[in-house]
């Protein structure tokens, strides 16, 4: 039976900005040891803003991984103690400069769980309403909005290139199909 937690030590190798880096040693199941490299990074919120005309509002920002801009739904870090509520709410504020009067939690996932410990929560935020607030210091977005069956095309035709967006309309389906029931007619 493997072990509950086979971590047998810890050591943090890195320290920076975003996330930190530990060297990990690691019981495999068969009774050997091997080291690994984990980056210890915040969890997160992905959020659908579907507004009253049935669009998807979408951010486009540079991404150092990506060398280039990418079109995503909006997301962000989770604050230390901050709950998963509250900083779709922030997010979304802060991002596209609306709040919602439905949040409705659609689940969530693993960002990367062989090398990371982020956690990505996902939200379909509905009944748009103005409320910005400041964008973060680092952030420079342009928004789009796009219908959701369009939204749709893209992302099967290799346009939507970002994971976590990809997995958020993915868990989004199901309950945007009661709103939009021709959205897998293309």
């Amino acid at each position: 039976m493997e072990e509950t937690n086979p971590i047998i030590s810890r050591e943090k190798i890195l320290q920076a900005h975003a996330f930190d880096v530990e060297k990990i040693t690691f019981r495999l199941p068969d009774g050997r040891e091997r080291v690994y490299d984990l980056v210890d990074h915040a969890n997160a919120v992905t959020l659908l803003p579907v507004d009253d005309q049935g669009c998807l509002i979408f951010v486009t920002q540079y991404r150092l991984g990506a060398e280039s801009p990418l079109l995503e739904l909006p997301a962000g870090v989770m604050d230390e103690g901050e709950q998963p509520e509250a900083s779709a709410r922030r997010e979304l504020r802060e991002e596209t400069g609306q709040d919602c009067r439905e949040l409705t939690r659609l689940g969530g996932f693993y960002m990367a769980a062989g090398y990371s410990t982020e956690y990505m929560h996902i939200y379909l935020a509905e009944g748009l309403f103005a409320a910005p607030l400041q964008q973060d210091d680092d952030e420079f977005l342009s928004l789009s909005r796009i219908p959701v069956k369009l939204a749709y095309q893209m992302a099967w035709n290799g346009e939507i290139r970002d994971g976590k967006t990809l997995s958020a309309l993915f868990l989004a389906l199901p309950r945007l199909l009661t709103r939009f029931p021709d959205l897998l007619n293309v």
